[in-house]
C-alpha cells in the first residue's frame, strides 16, 4: 500500500505546499498558521536533508502502485540513551485521506523506530479535536500518558494536547494483531 523513502529535496514543491496548507498546520502545529516564504522553505529543506541530524528522521510517504508521494512521517526527539522517540505522520494530499494510507504509513514508522532504530518507547501527540489521530493511537495500541492542558491557541479558543505512548512489548501485540488481520483477509 505505501511505502517509506528518504525526505527528498526534489519534492520540495510539494512539501512547501503542504507547509502552508492552514488545514494542515490547524492539526499538525502548536504555532498560528503562517506562510512560509519559497526561499526560507528552500533553505531549511536543503539543511534537513544535507545535516546528518541523529535526533530526527523525516520520510516521505509514497503509494506503492503510483509511486505518487502522499505524505510524510517526521521521528524525532530521538533519544538512543533512554531508547525513546515520538512520531507523527501526515498524509498531505487530501485524495488519499481515510483510506488507511495513515494508518499504513503510522504503521510503518512505528516499524521503523521499534525495529530499526531499536527504541523501547515512542510517543505521539494530538489536539484534543483531532478526533482521527486520536482514535487511530487509541486503535493501534497507544495508552494516553498525559494532557497538556490548553496547550494552544486554535481557531480562537485554547485546546489541550493529549500525549500518547506506546512501549516495545505492546508493539509486538500490534505487529501480531496486524498479522492475523492480514491472515483473515487472505483466508
Amino acid at each position: 500500500m505505501i511505502e517509506l523513502k528518504p525526505l527528498s529535496i526534489a519534492n520540495v514543491n510539494i512539501h512547501y505546499q503542504w507547509n502552508n496548507d492552514e488545514e494542515l498546520n490547524y492539526y499538525d502545529s502548536d504555532f498560528p498558521h503562517n506562510n512560509e516564504p519559497f526561499e526560507s522553505f528552500l533553505s531549511r529543506m536543503k539543511r534537513i536533508v544535507e545535516t546528518k541530524n541523529t535526533s530526527n528522521v523525516l520520510f516521505e510517504v509514497y503509494e506503492k502502485q503510483s509511486n505518487r508521494m502522499i505524505g510524510i512521517v517526521d521521528i524525532h526527539e530521538i533519544d538512543v540513551h533512554n531508547k525513546k522517540c515520538s512520531i507523527e505522520c501526515t498524509i498531505g494530499n487530501k485524495s488519499y485521506r481515510n483510506q488507511g494510507y495513515g494508518k499504513a504509513a503510522f504503521v510503518a514508522g512505528l516499524t521503523y523506530c521499534f525495529e530499526t532504530l531499536g527504541m523501547h518507547k515512542v510517543s505521539t501527540s494530538a489536539f484534543d479535536f483531532n478526533e482521527n489521530w486520536i482514535a487511530l493511537a487509541t486503535k493501534l495500541g497507544f495508552k494516553k500518558e498525559g494532557l497538556l492542558r490548553e496547550h494552544a491557541v486554535k481557531r480562537g479558543k485554547y485546546s489541550d494536547k493529549i500525549i500518547f505512548g506506546m512501549l516495545g512489548n505492546e508493539f509486538d501485540v500490534l505487529k501480531k494483531a496486524l498479522v492475523s488481520e492480514k491472515e483473515a483477509v487472505l483466508n
